[in-house]
């Protein structure tokens, strides 16, 4: 399988350096090598054809504007059949739960898909009629659990199809316009054809997908739009047909469109911050509880009140001390602003028999549900009627909770539901108020559904054998084809900032270049790359845009430290040195500049001036343990070993000296012909070093290229000195 695989790589490696006879070398000698793809040998003849006229039309010089549309159809062709073959080799013996459904459907050739959803029609015309039976609650059961089977089989159905063409798509396309069929399975047939395209690409689910996002219903048509924004990014470097681009270019044409793709970006853009949201919470808040467990328990004999808990001092006062508070109110900042922060706690809820079958992860949440509508319990039934009209709740994630309703004593039940009303209360009255809107309830649906996306490559047992749109960095302002709908600055300073705000850099980066690219030079803009690259470890690009930035705004000091800053790290020591003298015209007094200039002066050699910044340090720093240890080394380097003995006792008479201070006082020694005092400071060093002697010489070995004086010493002696103090610290 692994051979299979790797073949097919050569032929995605060949096409991108234009290699197209390679390629189809590789398609042959795959065709002569496995028998069962024996079958293909046609259609690879008709590509090896088409490539051959093509090429000799081209080489005899003459003008042809399609050469480019021929070449990239060429080559998509090549990609297309690779794809079929290695489907077809993986169909034989690959254990991934794709491949093994689609081998149990092919053991059911009679349950074609048009046949499949024609049975289900009439099992829900059945379902609506069940009202009008001997035993309603009865044939409503049955009906409802035949119809939940069928939606199983057909989404798998269409998941597994390779290639929606012909009747299958006939068939499922009648399928969206029939309005006897629930909304609710739309929009699952939708999810179906995103997952067929997440593990093959199919120009027909494509176009489904885009014709799925014209429907009225605003679910069927934003899980359109997710799916296709997230198969457009996947499939990015394929070659968009003619076709494609037509109905793209018709969508474009819609007067939401643009909203809606910047809307749903946003979502898919948010959910990078659910991981770093969800580790937050189970490595800081969940801790940070168990501790004030003990307190916690003090109230088992009390009834739970939570609002005499939430007027409680006490309480409020012990959260405040453990931190407790801080967090909460972060993670309530964050869900405010869009994060996603139900993932940590209803995560661990997703072990249920239900989220074993791969459609139930995409099945939107209805109440009546055959596996959540209890029928026996009144005051679950009314949890799940509540819960269903929560938007902060994802579909699965509700189905997590209507699943554990059984295991939750009737007490805690009764105030879920208590504060469940209330929020739904709260809802309708915005709802009525017409602030949400329409634009406002695509957009719940829009987060609900990246969401369930999320929960799915994250939590599905498994996962694993899945390609995780969220583990590569989905970057659809990226997305060529959608360069239009991201050419307004705000959208992308949106994007941009969000990203920079959490630590994502390089995607901050990629979106901060696009915003400079596209408007008039900006030395906030120029700060932020360069701080991004700053982050990224990337000194000499960083060193650019802070050079920019400065250009525009030479007032910022900002800048200015972070110039420094690049300046020391790629060594251009004067420069730095520039940089904290121009700082040092507004801050004088400033301890940390007077450091650093000296520091940048002794870099320079220029020992005499580098004192006088030190000696300042010193005194504005009170004895600071950095201006003393300056002090001690460039009294080193400077030859003016009566003032370094000073630096060099008061260091190793502190709390803590560094193995650095060690070796300095080595040096120190053997410079004032005092080798045996040299042996005991490296010992000391390399004890403080934890005994690691390849450490203790690199350090030794550069100081010698810098502490000239030290080439003066007799080499016998210092391999003497070095030998012994080795010899001594393993002792």
């Amino acid at each position: 399988m692994t051979d299979n695989i790797n073949l097919f790589d050569n032929i995605d490696r060949y096409l991108a350096q234009g290699r197209v006879s390679a390629a189809l070398g590789e398609l042959n000698n795959a065709v002569a090598a496995y028998p069962e793809l024996g079958r293909y040998s046609g259609e690879l003849e008709g590509l090896r054809q088409g490539y051959g006229y093509m090429s000799a039309y081209a080489l005899q010089g003459l003008p042809d504007p399609g050469l480019a549309e021929a070449h990239a159809g060429v080559t998509e062709g090549i990609r297309s059949l690779a794809d079929s073959m290695c489907r077809t080799l993986r169909m034989k013996d690959a254990p991934t739960l794709y491949f093994n459904t689609l081998r149990y459907e092919q053991t059911a050739p009679a349950d074609m898909l048009v046949t499949l959803l024609d049975d289900y029609a009439k099992t829900n015309q059945k379902l609506s009629l069940a009202a009008l039976t001997e035993n309603p609650a009865k044939a409503s059961r049955e009906f409802a659990a035949k119809a939940e089977q069928l939606e199983r089989r057909i989404f798998n159905r269409v998941w597994t199809i390779g290639s929606l063409a012909g009747p299958d798509e006939v068939s499922l396309r009648g399928a969206m316009d029939d309005m006897s069929l629930p909304s609710y399975f739309k929009s699952l047939m939708v999810s179906a054809v995103f997952m067929g395209l997440m593990e093959q690409y199919d120009e027909r689910r494509m176009l489904f997908l885009m014709d799925a996002y014209a429907s009225a219903d605003d679910e069927v048509s934003v899980r359109a739009l997710c799916g296709m924004l997230v198969g457009m990014w996947l499939y990015r470097t394929r070659h968009m047909s003619q076709r494609l681009r037509n109905r793209l270019a018709a969508l474009k044409d819609m007067p939401g469109w643009t909203l809606d793709v910047r809307m749903a970006t946003m979502q898919f853009v948010r959910s990078r911050d659910t991981e770093r949201i969800t580790r937050k919470f189970n490595e800081e808040v969940i801790p940070e509880m168990m501790k004030l467990r003990p307190e916690i328990e003090k109230l088992k004999d009390h009834p739970l009140d939570p609002e005499a808990m939430e007027e409680n001092p006490e309480w409020a006062e012990m959260l405040e001390k453990s931190g407790v508070a801080d967090r909460l109110k972060e993670l309530q900042e964050l869900q405010e602003d869009g994060g996603d922060v139900m993932m940590a706690t209803f995560g661990r809820l997703k072990t249920f028999a239900f989220f074993n079958d791969i459609s139930n992860w995409f099945m939107p949440f209805r109440t009546n549900h055959p596996q959540i509508a209890s029928g026996d319990v009144p005051e679950i039934d009314a949890l799940v009627e509540v819960m269903g009209s929560i938007p902060m709740f994802c579909d699965n994630d509700k189905y997590s909770i209507a699943l554990s309703l059984g295991q939750i004593p009737p007490a805690q039940r009764d105030m879920m539901l208590s504060q469940l009303r209330m929020q739904s209360e709260q809802l309708d009255t915005v709802r009525m108020a017409g602030m949400g809107g329409k634009r406002g309830g695509r957009e719940e649906l829009a987060t609900n559904y990246v969401r369930n996306l999320y929960r799915f490559f994250k939590l599905f047992r498994r996962k694993g054998e899945f390609s995780d749109p969220f583990a590569i960095g989905l970057n659809i302002p990226a997305i060529p084809a959608l360069a239009d709908e991201f050419d307004d600055a705000d959208t992308l300073m949106v994007i941009a900032e969000f990203y920079f705000k959490r630590g994502y850099y390089a995607d901050a980066l990629e979106v901060f270049g696009r915003l400079d690219s596209m408007s008039a030079p900006s030395a906030a803009i120029c700060q932020k790359m360069g701080y991004c690259e700053q982050q990224l470890g990337r000194p000499s690009a960083a060193l650019r845009h802070y050079e920019k930035a400065d250009m525009l705004d030479s007032s910022s000091n900002w800048t200015v430290r972070r110039l420094a800053w690049c300046y020391r790290t790629l060594g251009q020591w004067d420069k730095a040195l520039e940089c904290y003298r121009r700082l040092a015209e507004g801050r004088p007094d400033d301890v940390n500049l007077a450091l650093n200039t000296g520091l940048s002066l002794v870099k320079l050699r220029r020992y005499d001036e580098a004192l006088q910044y030190l000696f300042k340090a010193e005194f504005l720093g009170s004895g600071t343990e950095k201006a003393t240890r300056a002090l001690a080394w460039c009294t080193l380097l400077g030859g003016d070993y009566d003032r370094c003995v000073k630096y060099t006792a008061t260091l190793l008479a502190g709390a803590s000296p560094r193995p650095g201070d060690y070796i300095n006082a080595g040096h120190l020694s053997l410079l004032t012909g005092h080798p045996g005092e040299a042996v005991d400071h490296y010992v000391d060093a390399i004890k403080a070093m934890d005994g690691d002697v390849d450490r203790f010489m690199r350090t030794l070995n550069d100081d010698r290229l810098t502490v000239t004086a030290l080439a003066d010493v007799d080499s016998r002696l210092m391999a003497i000195v070095m030998d012994k103090s080795i010899a001594a610290s393993s002792n």
